[in-house]
């Protein structure tokens, strides 16, 4: 069922026109409101109350999940239901991080490498390849995990830009370096002509193959054919997206640089939010909460975009990871039948690491003509680092900063008399805070919005696990290389690609 076709529609429409007009500044201080909108799961922190909502609206919101059968639709997917109906296919990335799947024997194997490579001190340098969710969660977690990092140190090469490749090769040995080639389907151009390249640069300086290269891929004998050594290809299932597939195998380069145990911690985190959005009722569910809140400020309020501000530099690739998997999750036209969506679904997603958006965009946010939900999100306390001086003191002003900003956007500050200085408010935010950024934190953190992303989609009728929306420019460019369908592309086109 669409969102157009959910009894609850248009209830929901016609609150949204009183809730455009509600004082946050008010309402932020109703303290049965506001205990209401506050969710906890363990040390995770979630605050809703700076939303334009009330008790009535979220209750017809959970009505909404109801008649849309959200629980439902989350069962067949746990149950191994063909979800991906456009391509045939169950949904299988929650298996990968739950503890049962690190007894089978792809688990083990992959687990002996990861211990012989860092046992392996020849081993200074990991180079991953990929593109898309091949590269950029694990990315993300390597980032966000920094002060973790025990293991050789990691690089990741996504662009097709040579530059790319060739600034991260210049800081390598080729003696001493792994080369990690990873792809779904082991035919993503992009990413094979980094690992040519790759394969060039190793075999100049005689390094054995069978040593330095591995690959990740869910069709395992392409990449024997294309020439990984059998033993250093490890598979992962292809009902995996790669927007989803971090907890796989694909999430070896991490794994080499934390280590098993606390991979396995990052592993744990997820699966306990899974478990949270399998089990929990709809009304305390966060990432169920946080789905029907989207689709709120989308469909009912309107607002076309979404903002994702971490107050953490390390998780600074956060934005990027998280509109990739919505917007490629949800970007869509159709339903999961095939029939043309009535209703916009995945807003805009963008974002930046604060206290830096503040000074780049929070402008726009306070006084721009849109109005632009935003999450906040950040760890109430910082991990030890040998830097000296008032740490504290730094990372309570990081804190500060983030809930003045979100305060600031609710209440605002009216001055119809300078009006380059109004503030009309109403700018509604969400918190999610956590104690720290642990493996498990970050683990349950990325889970949360993948579930908040399936939810969405659950919601909105539609697919959230194929992309074909991806394939069409990747279709055009393979045949341009070719030379093939010179007549498909502008005058204005050929001219940039064919003329001297």
């Amino acid at each position: 069922m669409q969102l157009f076709d959910n009894p609850l529609k248009l209830s929901l429409t016609a609150q949204a026109k009183s809730a455009k007009k509600m004082s946050l500044a008010k309402a932020m201080f109703d303290k049965k409101r506001s205990a209401q909108l506050q969710f906890c799961f363990d040390d995770l922190y979630v605050d809703i109350s700076r939303q334009l909502i009330t008790p009535p609206i979220f209750n017809d919101l959970v009505k909404m999940a109801n008649a849309a059968n959200v629980q439902g639709s989350i069962a067949k997917m746990v149950n191994g239901g063909t979800i991906n109906c456009s391509e045939g296919r169950s949904v299988t990335h929650m298996d990968a991080r739950r503890p049962e799947t690190r007894s089978t024997d792809q688990s083990k194997k992959i687990e002996a490498f990861v211990d012989k490579i860092r046992k392996d001190k020849s081993i200074k340098s990991v180079v991953n390849i990929g593109i898309g969710g091949s590269s950029l969660g694990p990315s993300l977690v390597s980032s966000s995990l920094a002060p973790f990092s025990d293991g050789p140190d990691v690089y990741y090469v996504s662009n097709v830009d040579p530059a790319d490749l060739s600034d991260i090769l210049i800081k390598c040995s080729p003696s001493s370096t792994l080369i990690i080639v990873t792809s779904k389907t082991f035919t993503t151009v992009e990413t094979l002509q980094n690992a040519v390249l790759g394969r060039l640069w190793l075999l100049k300086s005689n390094v054995p193959l069978d040593r330095a290269l591995v690959a990740i891929t869910a069709v395992p004998e392409k990449a024997v054919e294309w020439g990984v050594h059998e033993s250093n290809v490890f598979q992962f299932d292809e009902g995996i997206g790669g927007r989803y597939s971090v907890w796989s195998s694909v999430g070896l380069p991490v794994m080499l640089s934390i280590g098993m145990k606390k991979f396995n911690e990052f592993l744990k985190g997820a699966h306990e939010i899974d478990t949270h959005f399998i089990n929990e009722p709809i009304e305390s569910n966060i990432p169920l909460v946080l789905a029907l809140l989207r689709v709120w400020n989308r469909n009912s309020l309107e607002f076309f975009a979404h903002g994702i501000i971490p107050y953490d530099g390390r998780l600074k690739l956060f934005p990027s990871w998280v509109q990739q998997l919505e917007m490629e999750s949800n970007g869509k036209q159709v339903d999961a039948s095939g029939k043309a969506l009535i209703l916009p679904s995945s807003p805009l997603i963008w974002g930046e690491t604060g206290t830096n958006a503040q000074h780049s965009f929070f402008q726009y946010l306070h006084q721009g003509q849109d109005v632009i939900p935003i999450d906040i999100l950040f760890p109430r306390s910082h991990l030890k680092s040998g830097l000296k001086g008032d740490l504290e003191l730094s990372h309570r002003m990081l804190i500060v900063n983030a809930v003045a900003q979100a305060e600031a956007l609710a209440i605002g500050s009216p001055n119809l008399d300078q009006l380059h200085k109004n503030f009309s408010g109403g700018r509604p935010s969400t918190i999610i805070s956590w104690a720290q950024s642990t493996p498990y934190s970050i683990g349950r953190l990325l889970s949360l919005y993948e579930n908040i992303t399936i939810a969405c989609g659950f919601i909105w009728g539609l697919n959230s696990f194929d992309q074909w929306g991806v394939e069409l420019g990747k279709t055009l460019a393979n045949k341009l290389m070719q030379g093939e369908s010179l007549e498909e592309v502008s005058p204005a086109a050929r001219c940039l690609l064919f003329d001297k």
